[in-house]
């Protein structure tokens, strides 16, 4: 079976990663850690570029700090794919988002975020293993 054969874990993996941008758009930190795996091998990276954490103990407070500065979040999937083998899956989206603070600062941005999540048989579901969002150059450097 190709790795993306098996449409039903597909659609669970997508499902997984458009209740994380549910969660971003309630800022219900508990609800969106809920989907990453609690483990010493979670690897996060934000769009800043202090932001790298290793291991779940780093990145646990993560949300809840930057919800805490935040008045909306709206968190649209656009191009959203998922692939599973096995136990394994990898999802890529280039959504688009829009962040208020509660300073009143407004950033609308096209991200692209990429995931690989793990089968967790004791929960029943996908958990993150690895998180990754980036905003690309706007500029291409070279011709394909």
């Amino acid at each position: 079976m190709s790795a993306s054969a098996d449409g039903g874990k597909a659609g669970q993996v997508k499902g997984t990663m458009l209740s994380i941008y549910e969660a971003f758009e309630k800022l219900d930190a508990l609800a969106l850690d809920k989907n990453f795996s609690h483990s010493d091998d979670l690897l996060a990276f934000g769009t800043d570029w202090d932001e790298k954490f290793a291991g779940w103990r780093q990145y646990k407070d993560v949300h809840t700090v930057q919800f805490e500065a935040l008045k909306t979040f709206s968190f649209k999937s656009r191009e959203l794919e998922a692939h599973v083998h096995g136990e394994i899956a990898w999802a890529a989206d280039r959504p688009s988002w829009s962040i208020e603070t509660k300073a009143g600062e407004k950033v609308e941005s096209d991200v692209r975020v990429t995931a690989v999540l793990r089968w967790s048989a004791d929960e029943g579901r996908w958990l993150v293993v690895q998180w990754h969002v980036s905003s690309g150059l706007t500029e291409r450097l070279h011709e394909y």
